[in-house]
C-alpha cells in the first residue's frame, strides 16, 4: 500500500514538472518583429482617421500594445491607453460568466425554464432553459431582426425596456428549443435581465461589483442608460462621398452588446482565463464545454464562446460589430497567448486585419506558411482561379462581370418530387426545388394589395401596385419593392424584410405573409379587412 501511493506521488510530480517545462518552454513572441509587421498593415491609413487598438497578450502580460488614428474627429483626440470602445459582442462572454458565477452559488441552474425568472415569456413547448439562450438554442429570433422588421432603424434611441417588451410579445419561434443553434442577441438580453432579477441589482451593477472591480477593470461598464457619461469614450465613423461621418449607436439594451472597455482592461479579463482571480476552475471549463443538439451533433459555441482550432491550435474566441465599432478576442490557451482588437473606422476591414495579426503572431509556431494570404484569385494559363490553403478551384464565367466556382466534389444529382438531389462526396445532401417563375401583372397582383398588421411586432404594412411592380410601405422605412421569385413567393430589400411567403386559407383567399430574414424566421402579418 505504502508503496503504491509512493510510485503514486512520484508519477505526479513527474507529470507537474512536464507541464511546468512545457509551459516554460512556450516560445515567446518576438515582439520586435511583431511589430513592425504589425504596423505594415496600418500603412495605408492616416492617422488623422479613425484608427484601431490593438494589445498582445503572453504568458499573462500584456506585452505589446498599438494605439493608432483618432478617437474623436470633432476634437481630434487620439486614441489612447485609456480610450474606451464599444465592444459589441465580446460583451457576451461577460453575462455569461455572470450567470454562471450565480449558478455557482445555487441562486440558479441552467436547466431552469426561463420563464421562473421572466415570467411575461410565452410558455413555449418544450421549455426553453437558461442553457438553451447561452448557447443560441432558444430559437428566439433575434433582436435586431425584430427592431428592424417593427419599423426601427439601428441609429434610434433603443432602451433594454423595449427591447424586453418585442421579445416578451413574441409567440412563435425560428425553430424547436435545442433542434438547431442560431445567433441571436435576443438570447443575451434575457440573460442579462435574469442576473439582474435574481441579483436585485442592475446588470451593469452587478458587473461592476463582481467582475471588473475585482479584476481592476476600471474603466470598464456596460452603458444601460441614454447620456451615460463613458469616460474617454472614442466614436465610429463609415464614409459618405469620402467624408467621414459619425456612426451612431443609441441602443442601451445590455447583455448581448454594449460594454465599454479598453485594451488594458480586455487584457486583464484574458489573463483572468489562466490566474482564475474571479470565477472557479469549474466555471471556466463549464464556459468552454461545448453542449449537444437534440441530433447529438455540437455546433462551436459555448457559453458566451466560440471554440474551435486556427492553424492546428485551440482557440477560444468571439468578435462583435455595431454600427462602425468592432471588437475582437481570442484567446489560444497552448500558447497562453491573446489577441485584443478593437476598431471604429468603417473602411478598416477589421475581421481580415485580425487574421493578418493573428497570423503575424502564430508564424514562429507554424512556420511561414501562415504569412500567406489564406485565399487570393489569380490567373494560371489563362485560366482564373481561386487560390486556397485546401487546394485551387476554377472560376467559370457566367456574365461579364460574375464567375461561379468549378465545384465538382459531388457523386451525383438525382431528382424525385419536383426536386433536385445534390449528394456531395461526403454524403451529405442538398435538396432544391423545382423552379417555376411568376408572371404576375398589375390585374393578378391586385389580390395582394391591402394593409397587414404583426401583433407580434405591433407594426403595419400596405402591400399596393405601381407600374405592375407590388410595392411594399411602412410609416417609417418607406416605400420599397418585391420582386416576384415565383408563386405566392417575393423578395424584399429594406433591412430585415427579406422573404415574403403568401398565406392562403383553405379557399385559397389571401390571409397574411410571412416574412423572414437571416435570423428571424416566418413572422406573421395578418391581411385587415378593409
Amino acid at each position: 500500500m505504502a508503496t503504491n501511493l509512493k510510485s503514486t506521488v512520484i508519477l505526479l510530480l513527474i507529470l507537474c514538472a512536464i507541464k511546468t517545462s512545457a509551459q516554460n518552454n512556450i516560445k515567446e513572441i518576438n515582439i520586435h518583429r511583431t511589430a513592425i509587421k504589425i504596423d505594415s498593415l496600418l500603412s495605408g491609413y492616416n492617422e488623422t482617421e479613425p484608427g484601431v487598438a490593438i494589445g498582445l497578450v503572453q504568458n499573462n502580460e500584456l506585452i505589446y500594445e498599438k494605439y493608432f488614428g483618432l478617437a474623436n474627429l470633432d476634437y481630434e483626440i487620439p486614441i489612447h491607453k485609456r480610450t474606451s470602445f464599444h465592444v459589441a459582442s465580446v460583451s457576451k462572454q461577460f453575462t455569461a460568466f455572470a450567470i454562471l458565477l450565480l449558478e455557482d452559488e445555487g441562486k440558479l441552474s441552467l436547466e431552469d425554464d426561463i420563464r421562473i425568472y421572466l415570467p411575461e415569456m410565452h410558455e413555449f413547448e418544450p421549455k426553453i432553459t437558461i442553457s438553451h439562450l447561452l448557447n443560441h438554442t432558444s430559437g428566439l429570433k433575434d433582436k435586431y431582426n425584430l427592431l428592424r422588421l417593427s419599423g426601427w432603424t439601428l441609429d434610434d434611441v433603443i432602451t433594454n425596456e423595449q427591447v424586453l417588451t418585442l421579445i416578451f410579445n413574441q409567440k412563435t419561434l425560428n425553430f424547436k428549443p435545442n433542434e438547431k443553434h442560431m445567433y441571436s442577441n435576443a438570447n443575451y438580453a434575457l440573460l442579462a435581465e435574469i442576473v439582474a432579477r435574481v441579483s436585485k441589482m442592475s446588470f451593469a451593477e452587478f458587473t461592476h461589483q463582481r467582475i471588473f472591480e475585482p479584476l481592476h477593470m476600471e474603466d470598464s461598464k456596460f452603458v444601460d442608460q441614454e447620456g451615460e457619461v463613458v469616460k474617454n469614450k472614442s466614436l465610429s465613423y463609415f464614409k459618405v462621398d469620402s467624408v467621414y461621418v459619425e456612426d451612431l449607436f443609441n441602443n442601451f439594451s445590455v447583455g448581448a452588446t454594449n460594454l465599454n472597455t479598453t485594451i488594458t482592461d480586455l487584457s486583464k479579463w484574458a489573463i483572468n482565463y489562466d490566474t482564475k482571480k474571479v470565477g472557479s476552475e469549474a466555471i471556466f471549463n463549464k464556459m468552454q464545454t461545448l453542449k449537444h443538439l437534440n441530433n447529438g451533433e455540437t455546433y462551436g459555441y459555448a457559453n458566451g464562446l466560440f471554440i474551435n482550432t486556427y492553424e492546428g491550435f485551440k482557440r477560444i474566441e468571439h468578435s462583435g460589430q455595431d454600427a462602425s465599432y468592432q471588437g475582437y478576442l481570442a484567446t489560444f490557451p497552448e500558447l497562453n497567448l491573446s489577441v485584443i482588437f478593437t476598431n471604429i473606422n468603417g473602411e478598416i476591414n477589421g475581421a481580415r486585419m485580425v487574421y493578418d495579426i493573428m497570423d503575424i503572431c502564430l508564424e514562429q509556431y507554424i512556420g511561414n506558411e501562415a504569412t500567406k494570404k489564406p485565399r487570393e484569385i489569380k490567373v494560371e494559363n489563362d485560366t482564373l482561379r481561386f487560390i486556397t490553403k485546401n487546394g485551387t478551384t476554377t472560376l467559370v464565367p457566367v456574365d461579364e462581370h460574375a464567375f461561379e466556382l468549378d465545384i465538382d466534389d459531388y457523386v451525383g444529382i438525382s431528382f424525385a418530387n419536383n426536386q433536385m438531389i445534390i449528394t456531395l462526396d461526403d454524403g451529405y445532401q442538398i435538396y432544391t426545388e423545382k423552379y417555376v417563375p411568376a408572371h404576375y401583372t398589375a390585374t393578378t397582383l391586385e389580390e395582394f394589395t391591402g394593409r397587414y398588421y404583426s401583433s407580434e411586432l405591433n407594426a403595419y404594412y400596405s402591400f399596393y401596385i405601381e407600374e405592375d411592380q407590388l410595392i411594399a410601405k411602412h410609416t417609417r422605412l418607406g416605400n420599397f419593392p418585391l420582386k416576384a421569385i415565383k408563386n405566392d413567393y417575393f423578395i424584399g430589400n429594406k433591412g430585415s424584410f427579406l422573404k415574403v411567403v403568401i398565406v392562403r386559407n383553405s379557399s385559397n383567399d389571401v390571409i397574411g405573409f410571412e416574412v423572414s430574414s437571416s435570423r428571424a424566421k416566418n413572422v406573421l402579418f395578418t391581411k385587415l379587412k378593409s
